[in-house]
């Protein structure tokens, strides 16, 4: 089969002929039909997360299973499925409290500590496989198990969004950030984008946000006050990251708001507010692990009723995963890319 395979860290995929993985009894064998590449691999390729090399990574999966172990009981070869990201034991106190993501034994992540998508065939846990529901295509199944999953557990969970409250999404046009504000509109909240690009903030405002803002060179906990006449946001929803865009959603918060850091913060020590709001405005300053399974089965079923729209709009094949590699590391693209296989 042919891989693009990372063989050091940051460095390019080079292609290989490799033989197809043997299925282990709990084993799936998957043939690949499209794998998502967005900004987490970029953090996965520098080794913030973990993982050796070399290394097949993409862990946004659509495919067909090829092949089953003897143990595997959840599918059968023909079905269509998509694949979590979390490698995760399934009997610890995390993993059973419907928190796995947080497992005691966690196993690293898929296209980290075993290889991933960026070949023909990817052998994956069956633990890790999900049926794709009937009218969802391979590439939007993959990419709703990252960008839609994770924006359901933020609002479900992380923030228990209300009709309503008033949603700050940092990063709104992005290829995450559209799917917030999508997410947000179907817990009925009221969207606020902030981006630093007008095009970008023409994307978020074509996907539900009911506001937006262009936050180049201004200073964006103002500009929401202005908005918001002072009463500030009930959830702030941060996709870059940054000290300045997490001190600034901070002070975006109103009463008993909500802070979700969805970017990877990178060289962020230590961040600078009043940490007595904690105690009188109960803030509440969270972080979030991306979605368990059953979260991916529910963001699926968003999908199917059309709820959610997964927004594809760049596909490129294997060949090319070089290329799409760069584009992604500028944020030159807008929406979701996937890598599409014959």
């Amino acid at each position: 089969m042919k891989a693009m395979v990372m063989k050091e860290w940051n460095g390019p995929y080079v292609e290989e002929d490799r033989p197809l993985p043997k299925v282990g009894p709990l084993d799936v064998l998957i043939r690949v039909k499209a794998c998502g590449i967005g900004y987490t691999l970029t953090n996965l390729r520098a080794g913030r997360l973990g993982g050796s090399v070399p290394r097949v990574i993409g862990h946004e999966i659509g495919g067909v299973v090829e092949d089953i172990g003897p143990l595997v009981t959840t599918c059968k070869p023909g079905d269509r499925v998509c694949v979590s990201f979390y490698l995760t034991c399934g009997h610890c106190k995390w993993c059973v409290n419907g928190r796995e993501t947080l497992c005691e034994n966690f196993g690293g992540y898929v296209g980290a500590a075993i290889d991933g998508g960026f070949a023909e065939y990817a052998k994956i846990p069956e633990r890790n496989v999900i049926p794709i529901p009937e009218g969802i295509g391979f590439a939007e199944a993959g990419v709703t198990t990252d960008a839609v999953a994770t924006n359901w557990h933020v609002f479900k969970e992380r923030c228990k969004t209300r009709p309503n409250d008033r949603v700050l999404v940092v990063g709104a046009g992005g290829g995450v950030g559209i799917h917030t504000i999508q997410v947000a509109k179907v817990f009925g909240a009221h969207v606020i984008g902030a981006d630093v690009a007008d095009e970008k903030l023409e994307l978020a405002k074509e996907y539900g946000a009911d506001e937006v803002i262009n936050v180049s060179g201004k200073e964006m906990s103002k500009e929401v006050m202005k908005l918001t006449e002072d009463r500030g946001v009930d959830a702030v929803v941060d996709m870059v990251s940054t000290k300045h865009t997490l001190e600034q959603g901070i002070r975006s918060l109103g009463v008993s708001g909500t802070l979700v850091l969805v970017g990877v913060a990178q060289n962020v020590p230590s961040l600078e507010f009043e940490v007595g709001r904690l105690i009188f405005d109960e803030l509440v300053l969270t972080g979030c692990r991306c979605a368990t399974r059953q979260e991916i089965r529910e963001s699926l079923e968003l999908v199917r009723k059309g709820d959610v729209k997964p927004v594809v709009m760049n596909t490129f094949p294997l060949e090319e995963i070089n290329e799409v590699q760069e584009l992604i590391d500028k944020m030159a693209l807008s929406g979701r890319t996937s890598i599409v296989y014959d």
